[in-house]
């Protein structure tokens, strides 16, 4: 199939995840990524870049994710007690645990949680897929939503778990 012939199978998969987007959203542009290389901005990163994964080791950014946000989309600053701060929408998980269900004194990935801040006003939001589906931010592991939204697409927003 090419041209026209295209455009219908296209929307019958894409409206589907339409839908997931409004249930989640990502990291703000602006939050940094580490990489071997030091902190870089997840707006300025493309697929094939090298960041630190999940792991903790580089890895590969397979696909990235960009998306409009709504002014009153809520987002979250979780800060740990070494000093770390990871800024992400409460549907997404810093290591395995939504940040909408962190509160101080919680310990995640063998920090602890000294402050969760939620604010709104973020124009844009991006995620990264990589070669072990997360990416750390200041040292901490933080899950990718990419695989989550395709599997709530798939099986429905109502198939999402907290």
């Amino acid at each position: 199939m090419t041209g026209c012939n295209l455009i219908a199978p296209l929307l019958n998969a894409a409206l589907p995840l339409a839908g997931v987007k409004f249930a989640f959203s990502c990291l703000p542009e602006h939050v940094c990524v580490d990489t071997p290389m030091g902190p870089k901005r997840v707006g300025s990163v493309t697929a094939g870049d090298v960041v630190t994964g999940y792991g903790g080791q580089p890895v590969r950014v397979l696909q990235k994710h960009t998306y409009m946000e709504s002014a009153a989309t809520s987002f979250y600053v979780v800060t740990f007690s070494d000093g770390a701060e990871v800024e992400v929408c409460g549907m997404h998980r810093i290591g395995g645990v939504r940040a909408r269900q962190l509160k101080v004194g919680d310990e995640v990935a063998g920090r602890k949680v000294v402050g969760v801040r939620q604010h709104s006003g973020e124009v844009r939001s991006c995620d990264l897929l990589t070669e072990d589906s997360g990416y750390r931010i200041g040292g901490v592991p933080v899950n990718s939503m990419i695989e989550e939204m395709h599997r709530a697409a798939v099986k429905g927003v109502d198939g999402i778990r907290d």
